[in-house]
Parts: C-alpha cells; sequence; structure tokens
C-alpha cells in the first residue's frame, strides 16, 4: 500500500484510456501514458496528428470524452487550484507580441491567480519576477516595452511569465516555433537547465524532437491516437515512426542518440 502511495505521489500527470474531443467530433484516442516527477518528456507526430489537443485535455480547456486524467493528483477541472503548480506556455501568439506592456507586465501576469485581477502587486511579487526573469536571462530588459523585443527574447519573456508562480510542471506547445537557431539553441538550454538542475518536471510539444533528443527521458508518439510511449531509443525507430510519417524514415545517430528525418531526402 505505501509502496503503491509512494508511486502516485511522483506521478505528475496521469492518463488513462483517454479519449479528447467534441460530442459527435473525436480529436484523439486511446491515449495512456504518465509522466513522473523530474522527467522531460517530448511529444511529437505529424500536422493535425493531435498534439496541441491532447496538451488542452490535460489542461482541463477541451472536454474528456472517456477515460480519465489527473494532473498532480487532481482532475482537471480543478485546475484553477492547480495553476500556481502548473506552468503552461502555449503556442506563440502574434496579437500577444503586440501587447502594449513592458516586460515585467508581462511576467506578472503570471501571477494574477495569486494576486487577484483587482490587487496590486506587493514587493514580493515583483521580487519574484526579478527572479523569473533572471532564469531566463532576461533581467536587463524589466521596463523595456514587450512588443519591441525579438521574437527570442518575447519567448524567454513568456517562459519567464509560466515559471514566475515556481510551478512544480511546466508544459510547453512548440516554444522554439517562429524563433531563429540562435533564440531555439538559447530556450533549449534553458528548458534542460530547468530541468536538470531545477527539477521541474517538464512537458513538450515539438514539432523537431531532434532539438530535444540529447535530454529528453521519454518521447510521446502521437497521430489521432498513440502510437508510442518510452525512450527515445524505443520510440526513435523505423519500425515506429515509417507508420506515423510514411515510408520516407531517415533514421541515424548523432553524439550516441538516434535522430530522424521524414519526407524527401538524398540518400
Amino acid at each position: 500500500m505505501k509502496s503503491n502511495q509512494a508511486s502516485q505521489e511522483t506521478d505528475l500527470i496521469r492518463l488513462e484510456g483517454v479519449t479528447l474531443g467534441y460530442p459527435g467530433t473525436v480529436a484523439l484516442q486511446a491515449i495512456s501514458f504518465t509522466v513522473k516527477r523530474g522527467e522531460f518528456v517530448g511529444i511529437i507526430g505529424p500536422n493535425g496528428s493531435g498534439k496541441s489537443t491532447l496538451v488542452k485535455g490535460i489542461l482541463g480547456l477541451i472536454p474528456i470524452l472517456r477515460g480519465t486524467i489527473e494532473l498532480l493528483g487532481e482532475r482537471p477541472q480543478k485546475i484553477k487550484t492547480l495553476r500556481s503548480r502548473i506552468g503552461y506556455v502555449p503556442q506563440k501568439n502574434q496579437n500577444e507580441a503586440k501587447f502594449p506592456v513592458t516586460v515585467q507586465e508581462v511576467v506578472m501576469m503570471g501571477l494574477y491567480a495569486q494576486i487577484g485581477w483587482f490587487r496590486r502587486p506587493r514587493p514580493s511579487h515583483w521580487e519574484k519576477v526579478a527572479h523569473s526573469l533572471k532564469l531566463v536571462a532576461m533581467e536587463g530588459f524589466a521596463t523595456h516595452p514587450f512588443s519591441q523585443l525579438s521574437g527570442g527574447q518575447q519567448q524567454r519573456v513568456i517562459i519567464a511569465r509560466a515559471l514566475v508562480a515556481q510551478p512544480e510542471l511546466l508544459i510547453l506547445d512548440e516554444p522554439t516555433s517562429a524563433v531563429d537557431l540562435t533564440a531555439q539553441a538559447g530556450i533549449l538550454e534553458l528548458l534542460e537547465r530547468l530541468n536538470k538542475e531545477a527539477g521541474i518536471t517538464v512537458l513538450m510539444v515539438t514539432h523537431d524532437i531532434n532539438e530535444i533528443v540529447h535530454f529528453c527521458d521519454k518521447v510521446l508518439l502521437l497521430n489521432k491516437k498513440m502510437c508510442g510511449f518510452g525512450a527515445p531509443s524505443q520510440i526513435l525507430t523505423k519500425e515506429k515512426l515509417a507508420p506515423v510519417y510514411g515510408s520516407r524514415v531517415l533514421i541515424y545517430h548523432h553524439k550516441g542518440h538516434p535522430h530522424f528525418l521524414a519526407g524527401d531526402f538524398d540518400t
């Protein structure tokens, strides 16, 4: 009994037989997996495979048609009580990039659940904002207009907003899309450090698993259903990937880790 209880305490996300969508419309089905405390899990699949749908289901933003989801030991319907323990980085929003606010004001938004929308932040809240900006190497931009930052800098600030409440779990939906290669490398280095050094559990949707394969613990492969879940060496194989991406899949190894290319390429 104690062993089972200890196991549950280390499970931050648990899905069992989950189908997501709306009445009459199934978006994703047959999903069962567990993310344990401290793990870094990458979610991959072709466009339209249900990656973002899965994240929204975990966060309680779309209906669960069948099965159960537990997030930090609670059902998604109780997400309001869990917000201070979860950091969420949605897909890049071009409208958000134009907000007429300062960098520190964007990060402060991550504390509104604690402060309340109509209350003034206290000095302790501003200290948390400063600490969060330091984590993402943006402390020198606190008073800069958010709209005047580069794409990579804006994404770091959005990550700082997700971190300001000191979450146990960080969920990111393609955080490196629409930023240049230098910004991508910086963001990925940051996420690896947060996971390995700060112990934050990370669930990350990515269009390119190769960018995180050298430090992620598990890979979840989707294509309207769960097609695989396990260590990168178990999932990044031709047997697993070809049914999802088509027969044009090339597996190669770099620095001891599997990588893959899908589509047209020269051999």
